[in-house]
């Protein structure tokens, strides 16, 4: 009887793969402060790309290999291309950095990305590849990430443009609305 009270307590305190938000929170969180912290140290502009599915999304790092103008039409143009190549297009100035994640990191089952919304270029992507850029002042893009979790709540990571820090809010908020908070 003993026995079986202890193990009955042991037992129910075992995680089997059981994923939290804060967890994943977490995960995107840490990926980006990290980011940043490398634009800075390395004096170059890196974006972390979200692909954006409803079956399965999922976020890798990039490093841009030049000189690269984020504007609304070099955004489109990424977004317009998006996985496939193009022999007419010149190559996309940024690659694939292994240096901090060594692949692409999938969002636990039932967690996908809804949208990600950039404030200065006031864009709201529900759908395919969306990016947060990286710069090497040390500055990121503000950007609302929605993110659902597997039982259908909504919830908005917004980023600090100077700070990198995260403010993580209940409910599927646009970044006009916060701003006027």
């Amino acid at each position: 009887m003993i026995i079986g009270g202890v193990l009955s307590a042991s037992l129910s305190r075992m995680n089997f793969k059981k994923v939290d938000n804060r967890t994943v929170f977490r995960e995107i969180v840490i990926a980006v402060k990290e980011i940043r912290n490398r634009a800075k140290l390395y004096n170059n502009t890196y974006r972390l790309v979200f692909k954006i599915d409803e079956k399965q999304s999922s976020f890798w790092v990039e490093k841009s290999i030049a000189t690269t103008l984020i504007d609304k039409e070099f955004l489109a143009k990424q977004r317009e291309r998006g996985d496939k190549e193009d022999d007419k297009a010149p190559p996309s100035p940024f690659q694939v950095d292994t240096t901090y994640l060594k692949k692409e990191k999938l969002l636990p089952p039932g967690y996908i990305v809804k949208q990600l919304e950039s404030g200065p270029q006031d864009v709201v992507i529900t759908e395919g590849l969306a990016y947060i850029h990286f710069f090497p002042q040390g500055m990121i893009e503000p950007v609302g990430l929605q993110i659902q979790d597997p039982k259908k709540n909504i919830w908005t990571l917004v980023f600090n443009p100077l700070t990198g820090q995260a403010d993580i809010i209940d409910g599927a908020k646009a970044l006009r609305d916060l701003n006027r908070q």
